[in-house]
């Protein structure tokens, strides 16, 4: 397997070095943020490589438009909290915050878990691509065995499909603001370009992307210009009983719907000859939101490998997708 660098989120979930605001206070608890996944991981992170397939080869997404025009309002001077949880969750994982005028990870500089600055009886809304539900905050459960906790709320969710496990919603202190401005429409099939667009994700890696497949495709129109951007999943997973297998591949492309130009987001891959430990990490989105009122919406993404899974959250410029929050639970 090829040592490739880990994504920041795995390598360290300070990066944003920025101040503990008054309502937010550390967690009594010296756990570092948790370790994602195995240091031989081939995941890797990348908004630099790009990908346009000829107009003539292009068709348009056969899913229903949906574009509404919107001009960015500007974001929200508040503290917006956000926890991720799943069907078997029993406390949500705190996974970061809006903070007045930035994003604030869910540790601090030294690494420690924040406590965010909400109490039990909180309303919450609780969002995903299928759509939103209110709820409130509960008192504080196990939300992660390295002893981090959360808030219970009382909500019933689908297992995420698949993997079965991990993160299947986002709950956001409700806003004042839509955290669906434009709607988002969502797909198992895509035209054949964006195959291709997939396959050339993959050019001088050592695995045969022509077996992978699009999985996932969800077309919104992200900053409110008019025009739609799209994300795929696109991977080729075997059946295997470990954490992967020769072969396998997985990435999350950002695609531009007019240009058909299209950047690697999060890139997973088992080389064919790897016969050392075989662990492969894959990508959904797991929603599209303003998640601080800028009426530009955020792309969450849900990431799991065989024994744990996180989420991550991105800004879009009109150009590219940017990391700004991530947490998970797993060995």
């Amino acid at each position: 397997m090829t040592e490739r660098p880990l994504p920041r989120r795995l390598a360290a979930l300070s990066a944003l070095l920025i101040a503990v605001a008054a309502a937010c206070t550390t967690e009594q608890q010296s756990s570092p943020g948790p370790t994602l996944t195995s240091t031989t991981s081939t995941t890797t992170t990348s908004t630099s490589t790009t990908t346009t397939i000829a107009p003539e080869t292009t068709v348009a997404p056969t899913v229903e438009s949906t574009t509404t025009t919107e001009a960015p309002t500007g974001p929200a001077a508040t503290l917006v909290p956000l926890f991720v949880g799943g069907a078997d969750s029993a406390g949500w994982l705190f996974l970061g915050a809006w903070q007045q005028d930035r994003w604030q990870e869910a540790t601090d500089p030294s690494g420690n878990p924040i406590r965010p600055g909400v109490e039990a009886g909180a309303t919450v809304t609780v969002s995903r691509l299928a759509g939103e539900t209110p709820a409130v905050l509960g008192e504080n459960a196990e939300a992660c065995f390295d002893g981090r906790v959360g808030p219970t709320i009382d909500v019933d969710l689908e297992a995420p499909d698949p993997p079965g496990f991990g993160y299947g919603a986002l709950a956001v202190l409700t806003p004042e603001w839509t955290l669906d401005p434009r709607p988002a429409a969502t797909t198992a099939s895509a035209p054949p370009a964006y195959q291709d667009l997939g396959e050339a994700a993959f050019a001088g890696d050592a695995v045969d992307a022509s077996q992978g497949a699009i999985e996932q495709l969800v077309v919104a129109d992200l900053d409110g210009d008019g025009d739609d951007e799209a994300l795929a999943a696109f991977e080729y997973i075997q059946p295997s009983a470990g954490p992967g297998a020769p072969g396998d591949l997985a990435a999350l492309l950002l695609i531009d719907v007019n240009t058909r130009t299209s950047s690697t987001v999060l890139q997973s891959f088992v080389e064919l000859d790897d016969t050392t430990f075989p662990l492969i990490e894959r990508f959904r989105v797991l929603d599209v939101a303003d998640l601080n009122g800028d009426g530009r919406m955020e792309v969450i993404v849900h990431a799991w490998y065989y024994e744990g899974a996180s989420v991550i959250v991105y800004t879009y410029d009109g150009t590219e997708l940017t990391e700004v929050l991530a947490a998970g639970c797993g060995a």
